[in-house]
């Protein structure tokens, strides 16, 4: 019987094309997984690298950051996790070709608007019961402070035009000294030529020619004076202009008014460099008479040796001529009032502009003499500019932060770099420097907002119009007055501010806005700080009282710094606390994010015959990639 196997082999090619199609549905299935599981295995190799944070800047900062070398060197960390996935017998044979890191975020990128990220998580979802300066407050606190700082800047334009006003004046009274002494010694070449004295008459002489000598350089002194004083006054109107939207209330109209006596005065002067104007042509008339008068004088001498014996001496002709000096007209009246008090009020300015520190230290408080090395710093390697814009609720927020985490001048724990909060303020590499810097900015802003108290208070002001009249005497230039009131309120509310800050100093409070029950210094008590160099009362008394402490005030003084160099500088102080105990410790290799891509190449399982293989592309397995990206 003769076989015939057509069944056979028709079942047997139909299996083959179903086992064809089952294997290709399984090494789909296989081939999608593979791909899955690549994308875990590079996905969990960045979870394993983003755990091993650096352990002491959480610890101490709160901080999550991933210290490395150098990006070969997180390439080949990962690398090595991911061959660990890819290690494991399964169904996924992969071989690795390489991890491929395509941006590392360092915590020192973008003038350190990534540190700020994770500082404002922290702070965001930590528990802070107790804020002196309330975030909800942001906003009022700010205003607060650009208002106190711009009080202080007007203060500051007052007492520079003060200064000019007294320049100027002190140019008068040399003029009118001048001018005197042309009085004098005119009436003592009088008095020769009626005795016939020539000895007397050329040394009167001798003495007139001096002091008229002087006219033209005095007066050239007196222009100088008086256009420095227009400049002054002109700068603090362009001044009061700018800063018009600063000011709160009421308050931009009281400091306009005090603009006022001194524009006044610069009218009245322009009358009174008329008379002196005049005044000189006098001199320079009376200059010409004298030398007629000395010729006349020594042709009588020389007529003299021709006398009879009966004949006298006589210097009559001359008397005559001198009889036509012109007396002179100018009619200033300087003040003669009380010096003394004045040059206390200047001892004040003179100590707060020379050493306001060693004047408002407590004692037994001696200066940190920590610095920092700047070359090593974060701020000065990565010059990035910020450009995320923090708003006032996220400013307080770090600034509660800087505040819980760095020292200051009063902290009671101690470090090579003590005042780290100043650091914060004004960058500079020495702790003497940021001190120094930061209690001259705490003191222009307890003087503007001493200021601003001082302009609302009526009673004050009428007490320094008082002073005022004492000090200034009789004089012809009304507005004067007022000028030195104005001089008397700036310097008292420097002094106050000298208090305020010895208070704060000292662990005190003092309140950002003043009321009369609150104010320390009477105006007795401002002329004994000038007189005795010091302040007149014990510093420290208020330290349970209504009022912000010398920390809170730093907070406030940090909402009007730049972000991009706050965030950098927080940096610096953190990097220079961990590198005393890891010297190699660097902040700019130290990631807050990571995008890397991964490349592999997947083996077949189902269809890994070469000659398959040769049918899909020419190559020996398929193309695996992967991409991933994490930041804390």
């Amino acid at each position: 019987m003769k076989k015939q196997g057509e069944i056979t082999v028709f079942l047997s090619l139909s299996l083959l094309c179903v086992f064809a199609l089952l294997c290709v549905m399984a090494e789909g299935a296989r081939t999608a997984g593979s791909r899955f599981y690549f994308q875990v295995a590079v996905n969990g190799s960045l979870d394993t690298l983003f755990s091993q944070y650096h352990r002491e800047l959480w610890k101490k900062y709160r901080i999550l950051g991933l210290q490395y070398e150098s990006e070969l060197d997180l390439m080949e960390r990962l690398e090595a996790y991911v061959e660990k996935y890819l290690s494991t017998e399964n169904w996924y044979p992969i071989q690795l070709e390489y991890v491929d890191t395509k941006n590392c975020i360092s915590l020192t990128d973008q003038g350190g608007d990534f540190f700020a990220r994770e500082v404002l998580d922290y702070m965001k979802y930590g528990i802070w019961d107790q804020l002196e300066v309330a975030p909800e407050k942001g906003e009022q606190f700010w205003k607060d402070i650009k208002e106190a700082s711009a009080a202080g800047s007007m203060t500051q334009a007052y007492d520079g035009q003060e200064k000019e006003v007294k320049r100027l004046e002190e140019a008068a009274e040399q003029i009118l000294d001048c001018v005197n002494k042309q009085e004098t010694y005119g009436a003592t070449i009088r008095r020769a030529l009626s005795e016939d004295d020539t000895g007397k008459f050329y040394k009167g002489a001798k003495s007139f020619k001096k002091e008229a000598g002087k006219m033209d350089s005095l007066l050239k002194k007196y222009e100088k004076r008086a256009g420095q004083l227009k400049e002054a006054v002109s700068r603090s109107q362009k001044q009061m202009t700018d800063l018009e939207g600063a000011f709160q209330e009421d308050r931009k109209q009281r400091f306009e008014e005090q603009m006022n006596p001194y524009a006044a005065y610069v009218e009245e002067d322009g009358r009174r460099y008329q008379e002196l104007l005049e005044q000189q042509k006098i001199s320079q008339e009376n200059l010409d008479i004298l030398e007629e008068t000395e010729a006349l004088v020594e042709q009588l001498e020389a007529e003299s040796e021709y006398l009879e014996e009966d004949e006298e001496f006589s210097l009559e002709p001359a008397a005559r001529h001198w009889e036509s000096f012109q007396s002179t007209k100018l009619k200033l009246d300087i003040g003669k009032g009380d010096k003394e008090k004045r040059g206390f009020l200047e001892q004040i300015r003179r100590m707060a502009e020379g050493g306001l520190l060693q004047m408002v230290l407590p004692d037994g408080m001696e200066v940190s003499r920590g610095s920092l090395k700047a070359e090593k710093l974060p701020s000065y390697l990565s010059k990035q500019p910020g450009e995320e814009k923090r708003n006032l609720f996220e400013q307080v927020l770090i600034n509660e932060y800087c505040t819980e985490y760095f020292l200051h001048a009063l902290s009671e724990e101690k470090r090579e770099v003590q005042y780290e909060l100043e650091y914060l303020l004004h960058g500079n590499t020495t702790d003497r420097e940021n001190l120094e810097q930061t209690i001259t900015q705490l003191f222009l802003v307890r003087q503007g907002l001493n200021m601003i108290y001082l302009l609302s208070d009526s009673g004050k002001r009428e007490e320094a119009r008082a002073l005022a009249a004492v000090i200034t005497g009789i004089t012809g230039l009304a507005p004067l007055v007022e000028i030195t009131a104005c001089f008397i309120l700036v310097i008292w509310a420097m002094g106050e501010a000298v208090m305020d800050i010895c208070e704060l100093l000292s662990g005190g409070r003092v309140p950002l806005w003043k009321g009369q029950k609150d104010w320390n210094l009477s105006l007795d008590g401002l002329l004994a700080m000038g007189k005795e160099k010091s302040c007149p009362v014990s510093p420290g008394t208020n330290q349970e009282g209504r009022g912000f402490t010398y920390d809170t005030y730093l907070k406030l003084l940090l909402l009007a710094e730049d972000d991009g160099e706050k965030h950098m500088r927080m940096l610096d102080m953190i990097q220079a606390n961990i590198q005393r105990e890891e010297p190699g410790f660097n902040l700019n290799y130290c990631a807050y994010g990571l995008h890397i891509q991964g490349k592999a190449r997947g083996k077949h399982v189902f269809f890994a015959i070469p000659i398959v293989e040769s049918f899909i592309r020419g190559e020996m397995g398929y193309p695996l990639e992967a991409a991933a990206e994490k930041a804390y």
